[in-house]
């Protein structure tokens, strides 16, 4: 049984039921919902805009959100059409702009503080995630973009559940409610669809890491007695030793350190070494010499044979330079295969059961078909059918790739992450509005005529600047605590 309350009021009854639409989108998306009323003198009710609106299948709540537009149509026969939309909780926690920095704070701990600071209405029960931030700032950004900020730095997936609690959780970790197959009867019999595409098949898989420390090398060259500057072959991870004549001759970085403190100086990145004018080395063959490990750009390929052999060969390159280790860049190689060895499954059906959300996992099992896995909810929409039955559309997604995205987080969980570079300078600054009441009192006595009149006067000064204000009759320079009063300005003169 589909409800719509509306500000805690059952409106089921007078809502145009074929007019119910609900659209939840993949994690880090927003979720909608919008409904017609006919407002005519039997019916006055109108949606506005603000008001809080829960829809609920039987005892479960299905949306929560806030009324952001309302569209106003007149039929001509003295009756109207309200058309309300409706934005989830998102619509709260985007009313204030986050303005804050933080430096080595998990997710969880950022997460916790905006909340904290800016929506203490909502909750952070559904936020597990330990990884460290070495350092993010937010810029007057609304609530849902530091969400989306750290989504996309994290791998993980967010969302605002309809009771105003934030997830924030490792994709691909959170089951849905129930699984479908050919016997089940929990889904309308021919709305399952499945298709397999191999149009972004991988069996040949190239991984391009970071730089990576090799053996140690060491490089020689012929002094000559002139010749001060040396081109290396390689480029050495560290200082190197460097051996002029059998004897080792101190080292410095070039550009960093003194130049009178060391022999000569080695540069990392243009790969060469410099001596001094006082200290040329002489002339002799391989009378100079540079040890050291070297560093070279990681490359891996790893192949799917049995793949090949059914498609033919499909290659694949990516670049990742966090990657620093051959083990690693090895085994990413193999998730890539893994997830793309057979090509992507994706798919749909449709329900008459509520609780299912994009981002949740569901296991399909059809003889019928062939298939046996799970899959990715993407997209759930919802269409009313009757005054109090719906229909609930699921689009699904290969979880083949869940192996990528498992490997990529554990690689982050080894490391602090960075959200910004540079420098983020956050201003804050506040402006007090303060008010000053002034008030005057005319006591006339219109008793008895040609008689002398006395007047009197106050002031009263209410400022919550709490400072001692003097008025003066005077001429002076006007102060922070002395104001000059000016009498040909008053009523009396």
């Amino acid at each position: 049984m589909i409800s719509i309350s509306i500000d805690g009021t059952n409106r089921s009854a007078i809502i145009e039921f074929n007019s119910v639409e609900k659209n939840d989108v993949l994690n880090n998306q927003t979720d909608f919902l919008s409904f017609q009323i006919t407002c005519n003198a039997g019916q006055t009710f109108k949606p506005e805009v603000g008001s809080e609106v829960f829809m609920t299948d039987g005892a479960v709540r299905v949306f929560g959100g806030k009324i952001y537009s309302v569209d106003k149509q007149s039929n001509g026969d003295g009756s109207a059409i309200f058309t309300a939309k409706v934005k989830d909780y998102s619509y709260d926690l985007d009313r204030y702009l986050v303005n804050e920095g933080y430096t080595n704070k998990t997710v969880n701990e950022i997460i916790a503080d905006i909340v904290a600071v800016y929506a203490s209405d909502f909750t952070t029960a559904g936020v597990a995630c330990d990884l460290v931030i070495e350092k993010i700032s937010f810029d007057r950004e609304k609530g849902t973009d530091c969400l989306r900020r750290l989504a996309d730095i994290t791998g993980y997936s967010f969302y605002i559940d309809y009771y105003k609690d934030i997830h924030f959780f490792e994709k691909n970790t959170e089951p849905a409610p129930f699984s479908i197959s050919d016997s089940s009867e929990n889904y309308l019999n021919d709305s399952l669809i499945l298709t397999d595409d191999i149009s972004q098949i991988r069996n040949r898989v190239y991984i391009k890491g970071g730089e990576v420390e090799g053996e140690e090398r060491t490089e020689t060259f012929n002094g000559d007695g002139v010749k001060k500057q040396f081109k290396l072959a390689n480029k050495f991870a560290h200082k190197p030793v460097v051996l002029v004549g059998g004897g080792a001759v101190s080292v410095g970085i070039d550009y960093l350190d003194q130049e009178a403190d060391f022999d000569c100086f080695w540069d990392f990145n243009q790969q060469y070494l410099r001596f001094k004018d006082t200290t040329i080395p002489a002339s002799g063959t391989n009378n100079i010499s540079a040890t050291e490990k070297f560093l070279y750009n990681l490359i891996v390929q790893v192949n799917e044979p049995v793949s090949i052999l059914q498609y033919g060969v499909f290659e694949f390159s990516k670049t990742d330079l966090t990657i620093q280790s051959r083990s690693s860049a090895v085994q990413m190689a193999k998730t890539e295969l893994e997830a793309y060895r057979r090509g992507l499954l994706d798919g749909e059906f449709e329900t008459y059961e509520g609780g299912l959300r994009s981002g949740q996992i569901i296991a399909v099992s059809s003889a019928l078909l062939g298939v046996n896995e799970s899959f990715l909810i993407q997209r759930v929409d919802f269409k009313m059918i009757s005054q109090a039955v719906g229909v609930w559309r699921v689009q699904l997604a290969s979880l083949r790739t869940v192996g990528i995205i498992d490997f990529l987080i554990e690689l982050l969980k080894t490391k602090k992450i960075t959200g910004d570079t540079g420098v983020a300078i956050l201003e804050k600054t506040e402006f007090p509005i303060e008010q000053i009441n002034f008030g005057e009192v005319v006591g006339i006595n219109s008793s008895v005529e040609g008689v002398a009149e006395i007047a009197e006067w106050s002031e009263e000064v209410a400022t919550t600047l709490d400072l001692a204000i003097e008025f003066c009759y005077a001429d002076f320079t006007p102060t922070a605590t002395k104001k000059i009063f000016l009498l040909e300005s008053s009523p009396l003169a």
